[in-house]
């Protein structure tokens, strides 16, 4: 458990910034999807990483799936220019966290690669 503490925070935060969302439509309804699906994504690929998980094509699409849907939906919002102005955190700053982090730990798992193919 504490090797994924990071990304259960993140579920934690994104089911209540999801739930609050749905309460009151606002900007956090796509914050809590994207945490939740960054999270996911990140949990998955750090199993990888780690060995808890076989690596799996059908894994790995299901994480690039994630991230796609990410991307989508922030890109397909009404006026996306004035809402990352008006609102920049859930529009702009949390996606590009989501999307960064998933990339670290991804590239950090192809540098690991190759340093122990090196070896070998």
């Amino acid at each position: 458990m504490k090797k994924h503490i990071g990304s259960t925070i993140a579920l934690v935060l994104g089911v209540i910034s999801l739930i609050s969302g749905l309460n009151k439509p606002s900007g956090l309804l796509v914050a809590g999807l994207v945490i939740i699906l960054g999270a996911l994504a990140y949990r998955s690929a750090k199993k990888r990483i780690l060995g808890e998980v076989k690596t799996s094509l059908l894994r790995k699409g299901l994480e690039v799936v994630t991230i796609v849907i990410i991307v989508a939906a922030v890109l397909l919002q009404n006026d996306l220019t004035n809402r990352i102005i008006t609102d920049p955190v859930p529009n702009l700053i949390i996606p590009l966290w989501a999307i960064i982090a998933y990339a670290i730990i991804v590239l950090k798992r192809k540098k690991n690669t190759k340093e122990v193919g090196e070896e070998t």
